[in-house]
């Protein structure tokens, strides 16, 4: 008996090969010493005495599959097992449907012909014996030759961006959290006879210009209303907890994944400093605030003291989260705040509004949850439609109130709609620049601009939470309802640019001299390629 069965040989054969594909895809790294060990292991031969014993044949199987299966994962872009379990542990486990088709998003056409082609020469090779020359003679030549033609990725240790200038990534980063760390947005309270207005912050999750782009929206007419609109904000992490966090410390610098968990100090916190500056504070969601402890983040981080307005408030849910959980229809909800607000007697107010409805795997009430029945573009386009309308309508509202607002419409972070080659449709553990780039915009309502063209301002340098934050001190500082309001053109030129520095637990990516580098579990920067950027 074989101690390498021609089947077990092709398998095996399939298993390298399809290693070798991913690295050169991008889809995974290729840890030379590992992949190495790992072949000498699955060729060794076991002791004859042993071999003849079934039980002995199916637990060598079993293992090699478990070893093999860790050292995929292993040099893949997911996060390490454990961390990722963790997670789903902490922040609480999606419903069968989401998870099923979560998993399809992996199994592109394109890629199921890819591994089919692979299977057959593996077979083909195994018919031929020559499965062990090939695949040893692959795994030594792709890691060395790839990167010579420019496939696959490259540890990088300094980068050149200017003829006589190098820079080191670990120093870039170090250097710029230090310059980010002096940064800092101080609001002023207004003059006694300033024009009070509101501040409405309407934070919507899963939406970037890239989600945009995949239906067909990149140029989505609703855009086109805002005073000022951001086309290269970054929201610095491709999560909501983090994303949250980061919008209410806006007014002081870009601070790291693990810095944003410290102690910060009040001047950071903007609704904080809103409330000092007058501002009565509100906050409404659109679903229960439970899950990954929303609710407690908003109290951490500067809603405490904040009147709360949450559902369901006499309605009825509009669809359901991929939890499970209700979610509440955005126009409704913000009616309903509009209506409360038009009855209280408090000067001026500032309001944190969050919506998921863009989020992956949530449905409507009466929808039939069919596996695979609608493309995650179709599913995306159609609760993308509701929300645009919903705020238009809400837009009406405010219009017709007659009320000084000044409205900010921010991305969380992005749905990662499209699939790239280091991460499935609806992963976001990396945060690419596809999926941190939101829409972000800042619209005025009032008797001043109410019925009147607007002069957009479109802001495409690289920006991130403390131009909002300085935007907003001035607009304290020299109300726009007022004679005294600074220029548009003055206030988007003079808006804080910010360097491109994203972030989540373990990953990191910078733009250095227009190129994207990469740092995640393997401890070493990564060169991207254009195509991985998504």
């Amino acid at each position: 008996m074989r101690n390498w069965s021609d089947w077990d040989l092709g398998m095996w054969s399939f298993y390298f090969l399809l290693k070798a594909y991913l690295y050169l895809k991008g889809s995974a790294g290729f840890s030379m010493a590992l992949t190495a060990a790992f072949l000498v292991f699955v060729l060794l031969p076991s002791p004859e005495r042993f071999v003849r014993y079934r039980t002995f044949r199916w637990g060598r199987t079993a293992l090699n599959c478990c070893l093999g299966a860790g050292l995929l994962w292993h040099d893949s872009w997911l996060p390490p097992f454990l961390d990722a379990v963790s997670r789903l542990q902490q922040q609480g486990f999606p419903s069968l449907d989401y998870s099923l088709s979560f998993l399809m998003g992996y199994f592109t056409p394109l890629a199921l012909v890819a591994v089919a082609a692979l299977f057959l020469l593996s077979m083909a090779l195994r018919r031929f014996r020559v499965s062990v020359a090939v695949t040893v003679a692959v795994l030594v030549a792709v890691p060395v030759l790839a990167p010579k033609l420019g496939y696959g990725q490259q540890a990088v240790s300094e980068i050149r961006v200017e003829q006589t200038l190098t820079v080191n990534p670990d120093t870039y980063l170090r250097d710029f959290y230090a310059s980010e760390s002096e940064r800092v947005v101080l609001f002023n309270k207004p003059p006694a006879d300033s024009f009070p207005f509101d501040i409405i912050f309407l934070h919507v999750c899963s939406l970037a210009w890239d989600d945009l782009a995949a239906i067909g929206k990149r140029e989505e007419m609703f855009f086109g209303q805002f005073d000022y609109l951001f086309t290269n904000f970054n929201s610095a992490t491709s999560y909501s907890q983090p994303a949250l966090i980061r919008l209410f410390l806006a007014n002081c610098g870009q601070r790291s994944h693990d810095d944003i968990h410290n102690k910060t100090q009040r001047a950071c916190r903007m609704f904080e400093t809103l409330a000092d500056a007058g501002y009565a504070t509100h906050y409404m969601l659109d679903h229960n605030g439970e899950y990954g402890d929303f609710f407690a983040d908003l109290a951490k981080y500067g809603l405490a003291k904040a009147r709360p307005f949450m559902p369901p408030m006499g309605l009825s849910p509009q669809a359901y989260f991929f939890d499970e959980s209700p979610l509440y229809g955005d126009y409704d909800l913000l009616a309903k705040w509009l209506a409360a607000r038009k009855e209280s007697k408090a000067a001026k107010v500032a309001l944190y509004y969050n919506s998921i409805l863009l989020h992956a795997g949530g449905h409507w009430t009466d929808e039939e949850k069919k596996l695979g029945a609608r493309s995650r573009e179709e599913q995306f386009e159609d609760v993308e439609s509701v929300l645009i309308d919903d705020l238009s309508r809400f837009f009406g509202l405010l219009n017709a109130s007659g009320r000084n607002v000044a409205v900010v419409v921010i991305g969380e972070h992005g749905r990662a709609l499209r699939a790239g080659p280091m991460q499935a449709p609806d992963l976001r553990d990396i945060p690419l620049p596809g999926i941190t780039n939101v829409p972000v915009g800042i619209k005025l309502f009032g008797p001043k601009f109410n019925g009147k063209k607007v002069r957009q301002q479109v802001i495409a340098k690289p920006s991130s939470y403390l131009a909002v934050s300085w935007m907003l001190s001035k607009f304290v500082e020299f109300s726009p309802f007022g004679p005294d309001a600074m220029s548009p053109e003055d206030i988007a030129a003079r808006s804080p640019k910010t360097a491109f520095v994203s972030e989540n637990e373990g990953n990191k990516i910078v733009e250095i001299g227009g190129a994207y580098y990469f740092h995640g579990k393997g401890g070493k920067w990564i060169a991207l390629s254009p195509g991985q950027n998504k």
